[in-house]
């Protein structure tokens, strides 16, 4: 017969990471204190407290751990569907937090501007994620929008769902940027081949594509300035 699940309540008060986080604040717990919290009740005996970190010991640190899905997330006994989309959620919204302040009266005219302001959603991805960033009149960002997970190519990444997203958004221009999880941002044959047919596309629409960003953790370049495709700009 299983036991009933220990919660972070079960342990003395000073151990506990809620009551530590009340009165110490938020910056004074560990890694696995926060998942704790995130966790709230363990497994079988085993209280929130050991389960997390029994992740950190297997995982490492919170880069490594934020990298993982939620379906990865599933290989860890005591994790269920619940835990494993809490965690991989707060990973997430921390990814989106860390770019900072994007302040939507911004005007983005540069690439480096468009990779400063993407660079969040695309941190630490293991797969290729191709995202279409929507801008007003005056180039002030209107949505970020993941249009496809996978390597880049001409049957993910179709004109038709690109510029129906920028319609959608009634974007009066787009940034198109991937990440490339090698760490190396060279543009493959596959990107050039994508990046032609979008700027093809993008004249038909009326709505210029202003650049093609690849991106990895520490860099990025643009497709768009390469001389493969600079005769169609």
């Amino acid at each position: 017969m299983g036991y009933p699940n220990f919660s972070v309540k079960d342990l003395p008060e000073n151990e506990r990471p809620r009551e530590r986080l009340m009165q110490m604040g938020a910056s004074s717990l560990s890694l696995s204190e926060i998942i704790a919290i995130i966790l709230g009740n363990g497994y079988s005996g085993e209280p929130a407290t050991s389960l997390a970190q029994k992740l950190v010991m297997k995982y490492g640190d919170a880069n490594d751990i934020g990298k993982l899905t939620a379906q990865e997330l599933l290989a860890v006994k005591g994790i269920g569907v619940a835990k494993a989309c809490k965690i991989a959620v707060c990973f997430e919204l921390a990814r989106r937090l860390s770019g900072g302040q994007t302040i939507k009266s911004k005007e983005y005219t540069s690439a480096s501007d468009i990779h400063n302001l993407v660079k969040p959603y695309l941190l630490h991805r293991e797969k290729e994620h191709f995202v279409v960033v929507s801008f007003d009149t005056r180039r002030r960002l209107i949505a970020v929008d993941n249009l496809s997970i996978g390597t880049v190519n001409e049957s993910l990444v179709h004109p038709r769902e690109v510029f129906k997203t920028a319609i959608n958004r009634r974007a009066s221009y787009i940034a198109l940027v991937h990440n490339h999880p090698s760490g190396d941002v060279s543009p493959s044959n596959d990107d050039i081949v994508v990046t032609e047919r979008l700027l093809k596309a993008s004249y038909t629409m009326g709505i210029p594509v202003v650049d093609h960003l690849i991106v990895t953790d520490n860099a990025y370049k643009s497709v768009i300035s390469s001389e493969m495709v600079s005769a169609l700009k």
